[in-house]
């Protein structure tokens, strides 16, 4: 249940999704499933995204105040973006054994996540850059896009 956090599920688009790390798990599920799935008591980091907008939450221990960042307050601040496509941790080969619940994925680390019912097997991630003094660009944020289908194709820009 989330009581600290204040977000507007209004906001995104009915296709949103949320990813959440606390300090013993990782979930990630669609928006409509945030308040039965995340324990605040134990959780670090949430974002919560579609294609056009991410609110990102996030706290430095467990007890602290969350802060917030929007991206498009992010993208404001920044020199150059860059998109990019990221493989998921995927395990194709079943090597963990294990049979995952419906919906859920396993990593080859031996973990599980939810993904969208059409299978992606990639996360567009937008990169933030702002140029130092010395005029190089350097990192300083970035934001979940949208999930890639196996056969979607994606022109990355940097």
């Amino acid at each position: 249940m989330l009581s600290k956090i204040e977000l507007d599920k209004n906001n995104f688009e009915k296709d949103a999704w949320f990813i959440a790390i606390g300090t013993s798990k990782f979930i990630s599920g669609p928006i409509s499933e945030i308040d039965n799935s995340v324990d605040e008591s134990t959780l670090l980091e949430l974002r919560v995204f579609d294609e056009s907008r991410e609110i990102k939450f996030v706290r430095g221990s467990l007890g602290g105040d969350f802060k917030k960042r929007v991206s498009n307050f992010a993208k404001e601040q920044c020199s150059k973006t860059c998109e990019e496509a990221q493989y998921l941790d995927i395990d194709t080969d079943n090597k963990s054994k294990f049979k995952c619940p419906q919906n859920n994925t396993w990593a080859t680390g031996g973990g599980e996540y939810r993904l969208p019912d059409y299978r992606p097997d990639r996360i567009v991630v937008e990169h933030y850059y702002k140029a130092d003094e010395k005029g190089f660009y350097r990192p300083f944020d970035f934001r979940i896009v949208k999930f890639l289908k196996k056969e979607e194709k994606f022109n990355e820009f940097c």
